[in-house]
């Protein structure tokens, strides 16, 4: 299964960002994308699949979780775009998220698998990316 890019940045190392379960990979494999200057973006589905949570900060697509920002639970900055129980494709709005409305938390997107060991990365850390880049696959 092919994972895309839900938005356009740089691709970091999951074990490189600045919070202890990402990092230390409790919630699986996976990477992060650094929107850099962006004020505001929509971040989309990176698959298709069926949306079994959905909050405002964090959205899990059949065995992905697509979190944004580190510390954004509470934030009113993040709208989610969709619900549980939706069917979406790839390219499909899932979290619309206002950056310029976080103040000190970073806004990097998390993508990982929590269930999931089969992660095959293609996207190295340090590469830019567009929305819907290829990211790597699963399996």
């Amino acid at each position: 299964m092919n994972l895309y890019s839900p938005l356009s940045g740089t691709v970091l190392a999951l074990e490189s960002v600045p919070d202890p379960v990402f990092a230390g990979l409790m919630l699986g494999p996976g990477l992060a994308i650094d929107p850099g200057d962006a004020e505001a973006v929509t971040v989309v589905s990176p698959l298709a699949g069926t949306v079994t949570a959905a909050r405002s900060h964090a959205v899990i697509i059949g065995p992905c979780l697509v979190h944004v920002g580190i510390n954004t639970y509470k934030s009113d900055a993040l709208s989610c775009l969709t619900e549980r129980g939706a069917a979406v494709e790839v390219g499909d709005p899932i979290i619309a998220a206002d950056l310029s409305r976080l103040g000190d938390l970073p806004g990097i997107v998390l993508v990982t698998f929590p269930d999931e060991n089969a992660w095959h990365q293609h996207a190295a850390p340090g590469t830019s990316i567009t929305v819907g880049s290829l990211l790597g696959t699963l399996g």
